[in-house]
């Protein structure tokens, strides 16, 4: 009897350990991402920070005539950029009527989660502005190419999107993050130029999850070249 009992109360712990392991591990993630014209993104900066473009884009009323709703967030294969990662459940495409373009996943710390963004309209190519939430104040972050002599650790890296195509079929991808952009809490935003004015820029969200759950607040300034007359091919150093 008393072994029984001990096996029995064996057999309950380690049940128990096994749900507390399994609900640590496991956390729920984020994204909510705004696509607006750049000259809307360069009125709210002040200094370094947008205060007050959150509650802007919060008020539907206002903010439904500067939104690109042709830019949601889409989910890349994981396999095809990490192999190591497991693809995430439960993410949630963002509905019409939403001012932000939001995803919600749940995923284990350590996953590589990778978002893209592209506009499917030939106005609005360039992405020239970035803004992410950090300590609660959406910060915006200068987008520039990556220079020869300080190729590490860029705020938002602009590069080739054929490049970036070729090390995500190489599937080189994550290493070349992990060198090239700087991580605010686990997100890198990079992106990649097209050389034909007509094509939008590809914007990748790059999320190597952290411990804990986490929202994450983007907002993505894009301009009119073709309005502009800027170079297609310029690497975006208007910040």
């Amino acid at each position: 009897m008393r072994i029984r009992g001990l096996t029995a109360g064996l057999g309950w712990l380690i049940a128990v350990l096994l749900v507390c392991t399994g609900t640590s591990a496991a956390a729920t993630y984020q994204f909510q991402v705004a696509s607006v014209p750049e000259h809307v993104f360069r009125y709210f900066v002040k200094d370094r920070e947008l205060p007050d473009m959150e509650a802007y884009l919060d008020d539907t009323r206002r903010s439904k005539f500067v939104l690109f709703r042709d830019r949601p967030p889409q989910l890349m294969e994981p396999m095809v950029v990490d192999q190591s990662s497991l693809l995430p459940v439960n993410v949630r495409v963002p509905k019409p009527n939403e001012p932000w373009g939001a995803a919600i996943w749940e995923g284990e710390t350590g996953q590589l989660v990778v978002f893209r963004i592209r506009g499917n309209h030939s106005s609005y190519q360039k992405l020239r502005r970035v803004a992410v939430q950090t300590d609660g104040v959406l910060t915006r972050f200068p987008v520039r190419g990556i220079p020869p002599s300080r190729p590490r650790g860029l705020q938002v890296p602009a590069t080739s999107e054929l490049h970036l195509a070729h090390t995500i079929r190489s599937g080189t991808f994550a290493d070349w993050v992990e060198r090239h952009a700087a991580s605010y809490d686990g997100l890198s935003v990079i992106v990649g130029r097209h050389h034909n004015v007509e094509q939008s820029d590809t914007v990748y969200l790059v999320v190597r999850t952290p411990q804990t759950g986490r929202a994450y607040k983007v907002v993505l300034g894009w301009e009119d070249v073709e309005q502009r007359g800027v170079n297609a091919t310029g690497q975006g150093s208007h910040n």
